[in-house]
């Protein structure tokens, strides 16, 4: 083999292996780059889903602090007058004994209002509480209200009775957080009510509704920051009585039931600035003559822009039990 031939064959191998160097080299680069390309789209779409997140949670709060006149409709004839989330446990420190127990309790509820003229409107609401170890249950209502003259209001349907109207709405805080005295006050039912405001200051109302399919008659009178109503229920011919004291910082409901039970509750806020009340939630039953329901504690009360609450602590007679709370609710 001649010296020409040998280099010729030399350089046609140098050629051969420079340009598969190249094509290796031009081949790594594009897939760098194609690896690079995807990483970027899939960090681009992760901060996508972030900032998505990062908005929601922030629409969401802004929309908690915001949970009551929510116009649903462009002429605003249907209203969410209310949109509630809570819950509130408890824990008893028994006296008699080394033991303690508990239970926290959930609710969720809303209401809202369809009001097609200035004298004619549609309300309904509805609740539902889940408590640890016990059956999930609910409260609804609907019912129509007329106001035919100025100061005239009638209401039918499946409603709060006059009476009932004393106790704390089940869709709100001191709903959930009812007292025994209170829960004394029937409930509501299918009836029809009316109400005449006679002055700024009085109002005078009758009602009747349905308890076991029989007739229950109902009175109120209010009088600036003073309610008390009576009933009379057929079905079991039991009648009584409730007063209701709502001041500045006095808030007291006394139920009498004629020959069954008197119970009160009374709260008394300490300082405002604090937000400390005592409070007194009693019962004595004349059948059983003993104190069916005897606590008394103190509650601080706290609120900010997105949540309310409370923590209590108390002692219940009826249990020998030190008992705390802690309710928090939108």
């Amino acid at each position: 083999m001649s010296i020409v031939g040998s280099f010729q064959q030399q350089y046609l191998l140098g050629k051969y292996w420079y340009l598969s160097y190249f094509k290796y080299i031009l081949y790594t680069q594009t897939k760098k780059s194609q690896v690079r390309q995807k990483t970027n789209k899939k960090t681009k779409n992760t901060m996508k889903k972030i900032m998505i997140i990062i908005a929601f949670v922030a629409i969401s709060a802004s929309s908690f602090a915001q949970i009551t006149g929510i116009y649903i409709t462009k002429d605003s004839t249907v209203v969410i007058d209310k949109i509630y989330a809570g819950t509130l446990s408890g824990v008893n420190f028994h006296t008699d004994s080394l033991y303690s127990s508990g239970s926290t309790g959930i609710r969720f509820g809303a209401m809202a209002t369809y009001r097609p003229t200035k004298w004619i409107s549609f309300s309904s609401w509805g609740m539902a509480q889940i408590d640890g170890g016990s059956t999930p249950w609910s409260l609804q209502q609907f019912y129509m209200t007329i106001t035919p003259i100025k100061n005239l209001t009638i209401q039918a349907g499946s409603m709060a009775t006059l009476p009932t109207e004393q106790r704390p709405h089940p869709v709100s805080g001191n709903g959930q957080f009812e007292t025994f005295s209170e829960s004394q006050i029937p409930g509501g039912g299918l009836g029809v009510k009316v109400k005449y405001q006679l002055t700024k200051d009085v109002q005078l109302a009758s009602g009747i509704a349905l308890r076991n399919s029989l007739p229950e008659y109902s009175g109120r009178i209010i009088y600036k920051k003073v309610q008390l109503s009576a009933w009379y229920t057929t079905c079991d011919s039991t009648m009584g009585t409730a007063l209701t004291l709502d001041l500045d910082r006095v808030y007291s409901t006394f139920v009498f039931k004629y020959d069954q039970s008197i119970s009160n509750v009374l709260v008394v806020k300490l300082s405002k600035k604090q937000d400390i009340s005592l409070y007194s939630d009693m019962s004595y039953d004349f059948v059983k003559k003993d104190l069916v329901r005897g606590e008394w504690g103190v509650l601080k009360g706290f609120d900010s822009k997105w949540i309310d609450g409370l923590l209590g602590v108390g002692y219940q007679h009826e249990s020998k039990s030190v008992v705390g709370y802690l309710f928090v609710h939108l």
